[in-house]
């Protein structure tokens, strides 16, 4: 098993400057960021079709029953 030197050398012997080496791991971490954003919104949508549907059927419920959430008997 190489050492973390050895793992070192080898990563210097690289074409890749450390400047483009770390513009790549921005890059990387804003298209993560993105899809997570993407992924957060996408739940968000989900949560709020769910609970339209469920405030339509109440609705629905009171339109055509508008006493059944109110006190007659006082």
């Amino acid at each position: 098993m190489p050492t973390r030197e050895e793992n070192s050398v080898e990563a210097k012997k690289s074409s890749y400057t450390e400047e483009d080496l770390k513009d790549a791991y921005r890059k990387g971490r804003r298209v993560g960021q993105v899809e997570g954003m993407i992924a957060y919104q996408k739940r968000l949508v989900e949560n709020l079709q769910k609970d339209n549907a469920s405030l339509n059927k109440k609705l629905t419920e009171v339109v055509e029953n508008p006493y059944i959430f109110t006190d007659i008997g006082g």
